[in-house]
């Protein structure tokens, strides 16, 4: 890729690019930093190497979905690595967002509310089946696909706001809002309030430029009661975690960003809301959850 001539221009890049590929030791991610790129390649900079000749999904911010490449140089230069990818004629053709249609749970033959370790185990066994290597089944297409879908359903932010596209699409309640602990009195208060800053930290992450909910989608999706839910997002703004504009529509604020970023590593409802937007999965509370529990209240 280096040597050959290059038949499409280059230009200076800078933004985030997430790798994905599998090893001998299952499947991998590395976040790296764009240098240049083309409509046939691109450049990063990382921290970790990949071996020249390896087959990768890339995440691009500028397509939105998972482009396959192949790695076809990987130089030490100090402590990073300069690597060169270039972008599968398949991959080139299609690096535009796909249809909001496809159904990630779905492609991988899994309940919503799935938990983490079982996503994980259901990628294996169906990755092994339609990887392109499989001489008996393997199918480029299939596995590309099985493998965008992974990375969004084994990512806690980005399964939160694709879970919460996916509500939003079939104007339905997310089943975990319909838990006993959003009901009860007093710990049913605190999980709402943490269920509010979840969707709207998802809101916020899935589309920046349009980062607020309605009280009634609020409603729809939480099915709670509107009086409820007042009384939440009082709290909520007094707090500052949460602001409402002029057309009464509410929104994450920065201080809210930074509790829910800080926070979910002690919540286990906070694990469960951010890992399923919303579905329920099997996530043990941490040690250091006790200390935090009582943040909110």
């Amino acid at each position: 890729m280096q040597k050959n001539k290059r038949r499409h221009q280059r230009i200076p890049a800078d933004y985030e690019v997430v790798f994905f590929w599998e090893d001998q030791h299952g499947v991998q991610t590395a976040r790296t930093k764009s240098r240049d790129a083309s409509d046939s390649g691109l450049k990063v900079e990382s921290a970790v190497s990949i071996q020249s000749g390896t087959q990768v999904c890339v995440e691009i911010p500028r397509y939105g979905t998972a482009i396959e490449g192949i790695v076809r140089y990987c130089n030490a230069e100090g402590a990073v690595f300069q690597i060169g990818v270039e972008f599968s004629s398949e991959s080139r053709s299609s690096s535009q967002p796909e249809s909001k249609e496809i159904d990630y749970y779905e492609v991988l033959q899994l309940s919503s509310k799935a938990d983490l370790e079982t996503i994980h185990r259901v990628y294996r066994i169906m990755a092994a089946r339609f990887h392109p290597d499989n001489p008996e089944s393997g199918n480029h297409e299939r596995f590309l696909l099985l493998s965008e879908a992974y990375r969004v359903l084994c990512d806690p932010i980005l399964r939160a706001e694709y879970d919460l596209a996916r509500a939003t699409n079939t104007k339905g309640p997310l089943p975990l809002f319909q838990a006993k602990a959003f009901v009860d009195e007093k710990e049913g208060e605190t999980h709402r309030r943490l269920g509010v800053l979840c969707l709207l930290y998802a809101q916020r992450r899935r589309n920046p430029r349009h980062p607020t909910i309605t009280l009634v989608e609020l409603e729809e999706l939480m099915s709670i009661p509107r009086d409820y839910l007042e009384f939440t997002l009082w709290y909520l703004k007094q707090k500052r975690l949460v602001e409402m504009n002029d057309g009464a529509d509410f929104s994450l604020t920065a201080a809210g960003v930074d509790f829910v970023e800080e926070h979910t590593p002690a919540q286990d409802i906070l694990h469960r809301l951010l890992t399923s937007g919303g579905r329920t999965a099997a996530y043990p509370p941490p040690a250091e959850r006790a200390a935090h529990s009582a943040s909110v209240q």
